[in-house]
């Protein structure tokens, strides 16, 4: 009998020694102190053991609720392929509307607003897209739709990338998406993460020549701009004190933003950066947009405090107009630098860069894109980069613009900020390439996660974020183990009361189950929530409801004067079909709430489905092997049930 047995006791060991193991980093985590927590922060050692732990859902454990809103008039913007300045104007009014009252249906408000402006919309959107007012609307609502859905996978594609476990991701209304992130603690790279559009772009730098060109016009823009008066004023104006004296000549001065456009302009300017800027005085006079900028080697730099009036500067029309006709655009590093002045001290710059106005590739090509340490011997030596990998298309387009363009730099351009523009020194054919530039492994790990889930359609603001406080996850944490415990005592208590010693072998079984239930949640990297917690306390009660079952079936085998041994085999035959009958629907049931569930509801289906699996092995499988085991070794006469 023991080696018909001892498969069962190997199988039983293994299950358990696996629980132990699946479990263990949960009960270490729990345990480590604030200071051992801190110091695995520092050593980088935490996310490995949070990442193998039982993860709390929003409800427990805190975390991060976010209502984005796609960018609708920029969606209707990017697929128009014919836009002129009255068109993005009235974009713009629909947008201003469409914020003042969010309650407005964005396709009537276009509707009515390219009415009232008199525009031809068929002149601006492709032919596939109708004829007349109504087609063309109708075909822009698909488009919409089809945007916020793929909106919603690429979201969904980057979240499970990120590491949040059981994220609720769903639609609300025609252009809202809800986010719930448990147990974020870095919300703004979430926020980052969730905004990015993604859009990829290599674009040719223009020679420094052609640079030199375009500020020479844009300079003489200024001057001739009445918005810009204090940037036009002499040198030796500026020089004068109070006094009527000349002040000592430095190469460098500050002048306010309120001279330069007003007292309105400073006001928003005071929301983004200083209220004033630093201009080169040797500069000032004659060229006025070159003063507010610096030479960084090979490249221009934009003091930060100067970045708010140069953009607002290249936004102007007639700098626009001069940009456009030279296919060129500026666009800025994605951070800026230190360097030291000419005082000594420490100034953050930004590099700006002149580039073509067209990219030569986009990111849709794209295949793969990891994060990584540069190797040794590399430019990026040690730094964090992104290795990409191009399909075929991408290679070939690739190897075109490398092999015609050796010796020009390339700025790779994400989201319109210019994360490196290194020269082409040699043509590439296989379509790897490099990204680098970035400030720690983070930021790496989440570039390569927006690429390889893909670009947005649209952008995505976000119009509502609230941040769900560690005292309402710790309050639901000991209402619900309050009430699994009392509920689990209760349940054993009366197991060994009706049962005796067979409750007692139910009650080991049970426990275990629980155990059982904890670890498949670990080894899944699933979710705990409330409801979670609500279908662990159901499979306690479904659990013992197999036991009572195969109890009962035992006691009437015995009344019938049966062995211990005959009996126990009988009822748990006899159980074995009502259990499973039982048992197989409400699986069905919880893979069906799995399927179409969300968040909560999926974490409810998780507990109950493992639950379920699990308490039919420890109710049938455990169990009975105990009792073969007492009847086997004690020779037991009558059983104690």
């Amino acid at each position: 009998m023991k080696s018909k047995l001892t498969p069962r006791y190997i199988i039983i060991a293994l299950v358990l020694v696996w629980a132990f193991y699946a479990i263990w980093p949960t009960i270490q985590y729990h345990n480590l102190s604030a200071d051992e927590i801190e110091t695995m922060q520092e050593e980088g050692s935490l996310q490995n053991l949070e990442s193998k732990i039982i993860k709390q859902g929003l409800d427990l454990k805190g975390g991060i609720y976010i209502v984005l809103e796609v960018d609708l008039p920029t969606l209707v913007s990017n697929l128009a392929i014919n836009k002129d300045k009255r068109f993005e104007q009235a974009l713009a009014k629909i947008s201003t509307r469409i914020k003042a009252d969010s309650e407005l249906d964005f396709f009537q408000v276009f509707q009515d607003e390219i009415n009232s402006e008199g525009l031809r919309i068929h002149r601006y959107f492709d032919v596939d897209y109708g004829g007349n007012m109504d087609e063309i609307v109708a075909s822009l609502k698909d488009q919409a739709d089809d945007a916020i859905n793929r909106v919603l996978e690429i979201l969904q594609n980057r979240v499970d990338q990120f590491g949040v476990s059981e994220p609720t991701i769903q639609k609300q209304g025609n252009s809202r998406i809800i986010v719930e992130l448990a147990g974020i603690h870095d919300s703004e790279r979430a926020r980052d993460l969730l905004q990015s559009t993604a859009l990829l772009e290599f674009i040719l730098v223009k020679s420094p020549d052609l640079t030199n060109d375009m500020l020479l016009r844009i300079d003489k823009v200024i001057k001739g701009s009445e918005e810009l008066v204090g940037l036009t004023k002499t040198a030796e104006e500026e020089e004068k004190t109070t006094d009527g004296s000349s002040a000592p000549v430095s190469e460098d001065k500050t002048i306010s933003v309120s001279e330069l456009f007003g007292e309105q302009a400073a006001q928003a300017a005071a929301d983004t950066s200083d209220t004033s800027v630093v201009v080169d005085q040797n500069l000032l006079e004659d060229r006025p947009f070159s003063s507010l900028l610096r030479a960084l080697g090979n490249d221009i730099g934009a003091p930060e405090k100067n970045v708010y009036i140069i953009k607002k500067i290249l936004a102007m029309d007639d700098v626009q107009d001069k940009l456009d006709a030279a296919n060129g655009q500026f666009l800025m590093s994605d951070a800026p630098e230190s360097f030291t002045n000419i005082d000594g001290g420490q100034e953050k710059m930004y590099r700006m860069f002149y580039l073509e106005g067209e990219s030569e590739l986009t990111g849709g090509v794209v295949e793969k894109a990891s994060a990584t340490i540069g190797g040794t011997g590399s430019s990026a030596s040690g730094q964090s980069i992104v290795l990409l990998d191009m399909n075929s298309e991408g290679s070939r387009t690739w190897s075109r613009v490398t092999g015609g363009n050796i010796g020009r730099r390339v700025a790779l351009v994400l989201d319109k900020k210019v994360h490196m523009a290194p020269v082409i020194r040699s043509k590439i054919s296989d379509g790897g390439t490099m990204i680098e530039g970035f400030a720690n492994m983070d930021e790496a790990k989440d570039i390569a996660i927006v690429l390889r889930a893909g670009a947005l359609p649209a952008p995505v603001n976000i119009i509502e974020e609230r941040v769900v406080g560690p005292s309402l996850g710790a309050d639901s944490v000991a209402k619900g183990t309050l009430s699994v415990v009392i509920g689990l005592v209760l349940v054993l208590i009366f197991m060994i009361l009706y049962y005796k010693l067979s409750g007692v072998i139910a009650d080991f079984a049970l426990i275990w189950n629980i155990i059982l239930v904890l670890a498949i949640l670990a080894m899944l990297d699933a979710t705990l929530t409330l409801p979670g917690i609500a279908a662990l306390i159901l499979t306690v009660g479904m659990s013992i409801d197999a036991n009572v079952i195969i109890f009962e079936r035992i006691r009437e085998e015995q009344r019938k004067g049966k062995t211990p041994r005959a009996a126990i085999d009988a009822g748990y035959d006899r159980a074995l079909t009502t259990i499973i009958d039982a048992n197989v629907t409400t699986l069905v049931a919880a893979l069906v709430l799995y399927q179409f569930g969300t968040g909560p509801i999926r974490g409810f289906a998780t507990v109950l489905f493992w639950g379920i699996v699990i308490s039919m092995f420890t109710a049938i499988f455990v169990t009975r092997t105990i009792f073969n085991t007492l009847t086997e070794r004690r020779g037991l006469q009558r059983l104690s049930i």
